[in-house]
């Protein structure tokens, strides 16, 4: 891909709310401008819809500014993920930023599961994920999967400025931060105390208010065997899964099973895979 700069860039905004109408999920007051779509949902589960959010189709270049906003009301329940890879392309310096927040409604039950944030080398990106519950009776699970250069290509990440955020909030305290500032002098990019050479990483967050629940699935998560590089720890009531990756298959494998393990104990409901998974 060759160099892409433009003077302007796209603005693009999305915003959308789960509400619960009579025991099922559905969505409304949807807002939309520039290249950021919401694909119609589709129901898998009976009360429970999947939808898709549609970057712009080029990918995300310098200059661009993208913010969606998602809405989850009272006892609203529903997945969002996206039909693929998200790409931050190389820039001639300017700044690309995106900005997704969440907003959750007492006892709604989210999943966020977007496929992999990609960050081309010549990049520069402000990517944020801000995560707000409004009480502690929410429910939660959400990865966020980040991938440097384009390994296959014999690329990496060697002259690309990125700053990446993952906040998680409950009742306007800060529970939990992931915050990584790379560029192309960064010694995070191969010390042992930070990406350790790995081009690959990600952060899944579970929550739910049972301590019960809680310690179970602590204990799963921690018991699972991989190849991949990871840890789970708790913090407060927050159970959060980190891991470092050379292999996008291997990752993603990683984070499918935890959502499997998790799933259940958390939401109460059975596994059922998104298609979109499938494609």
């Amino acid at each position: 891909m060759q160099n892409i700069s433009l003077k302007t860039g796209w603005k693009g905004f999305l915003s959308f709310t789960f509400v619960n109408q009579k025991s099922k999920t559905v969505v409304k007051d949807k807002q939309h401008f520039g290249p950021l779509v919401l694909q119609r949902p589709y129901y898998q589960e009976l009360n429970r819809p999947t939808v898709l959010v549609i970057h712009p189709p080029g990918g995300i270049v310098g200059g661009d500014q993208l913010e969606v906003i998602v809405r989850f009301g009272l006892e609203a329940k529903g997945l969002v993920s996206t039909p693929a890879a998200t790409k931050f392309y190389r820039s001639q310096g300017q700044l690309a930023k995106q900005t997704q927040t969440i907003h959750v409604n007492e006892f709604a039950e989210v999943e966020w599961l977007p496929q992999e944030t990609l960050f081309f080398d010549h990049s520069n990106v402000d990517n944020r994920l801000i995560i707000c519950l409004d009480s502690p009776n929410n429910k939660l699970i959400a990865w966020d999967i980040v991938g440097l250069g384009r390994p296959a290509r014999g690329e990496g990440f060697a002259s690309g400025v990125l700053t990446q955020s993952l906040e998680f909030w409950i009742e306007n305290e800060l529970v939990f931060v992931d915050r990584l500032k790379l560029s192309q002098d960064s010694i995070l990019l191969d010390s042992i105390s930070g990406l350790n050479a790995h081009v690959l990483y990600a952060s899944a967050l579970f929550y739910c208010e049972d301590s019960t629940v809680q310690s179970d699935l602590l204990e799963k998560l921690q018991a699972m065997s991989s190849p991949v590089n990871f840890g789970v720890t708790k913090i407060k009531k927050l159970i959060v899964l980190r891991a470092l990756a050379t292999e996008l298959d291997e990752l993603k494998t990683l984070l499918f099973e935890a959502w499997k393990i998790a799933r259940p104990d958390i939401l109460k409901v059975p596994v059922v895979k998104p298609r979109i998974w499938n494609t």
